[in-house]
């Protein structure tokens, strides 16, 4: 199985962190996102891994060769957006040809948690889902809309209003996403929007006519490194 790590991220909330570095390389208690989402995964059993890249490309590639150099054992491919970046589904499909060999793992670089990664892939396999998504039950302005299956109906923004139902069903649950995913390749056979886009939007419109599934992971512990507070929360409170 390989393993997709969201790195190119320009991470602009973490202000004076990411002025000369990229927001992967941004360090918790002496050791980058990057490597800290890539020990998780190796610990997982998962050694094949593609990395996206886009502003300080060249910083993240030279990371990289030294995480092979202590861990050979490893095979990283990078998928370079150095002339634009595609967000998550435009990168996904960007590097689809990298990723049919079967269900592929995909984990966001600005997330720490101590979720049991192989427990979430084998139930994940065995749902027969095109996607499965690690969610949990939090405060957001965002949520996913699931119905009692925990089979994704919808998409919902509190703070606007705003609402995308792809299957309108009553009493549906909010889960928030914990940007930790697996993906079947059939996807791709699906993934008809071009350039730039969301993964979020692919699953909506797939979720009307396909399995789009996720597991309840609330009890694990999960932090979003997307900003300088949490930066801050997360160096006096590591997930390790």
């Amino acid at each position: 199985m390989k393993a997709v790590i969201f790195a190119a991220g320009l991470g602009t909330r973490l202000g004076k962190f990411t002025q000369n570095k990229p927001k992967a390389l941004v360090e918790v208690q002496g050791r980058s996102m990057l490597f800290r989402v890539m020990d998780r995964i190796r610990m997982a059993g998962i050694k094949d891994f593609v990395v996206n890249v886009h502003a300080f490309a060249s910083m993240v590639e030279d990371a990289l060769r030294v995480y092979q150099a202590e861990f050979p054992e490893l095979r990283i491919e990078i998928s370079d957006e150095r002339d634009l970046l595609l967000e998550t589904g435009g990168g996904l499909k960007k590097m689809s040809t990298l990723l049919q060999e079967g269900p592929f793992l995909v984990h966001n670089v600005d997330i720490l948690s101590d979720i049991n990664l192989e427990a979430f892939i084998q139930k994940s396999l065995k749902s027969n889902s095109l996607a499965s998504l690690a969610v949990r039950k939090t405060e957001s302005d965002r949520y996913f809309l699931f119905d009692e299956s925990m089979q994704l109906c919808g998409w919902e923004n509190v703070k606007t209003g705003q609402k995308k139902i792809s299957r309108d069903l009553p009493d549906l649950q909010r889960f928030g996403f914990m940007g930790i995913h697996l993906i079947r390749p059939e996807i791709f056979d699906w993934m008809e929007e071009e350039g730039k886009f969301s993964i979020t939007d692919v699953y909506l419109r797939l979720a009307k006519a396909h399995r789009i599934d996720a597991q309840d992971c609330s009890h694990f512990q999960w932090m979003d490194i997307g900003s300088v507070e949490q930066l801050a929360k997360a160096e006096d409170a590591l997930i390790r």
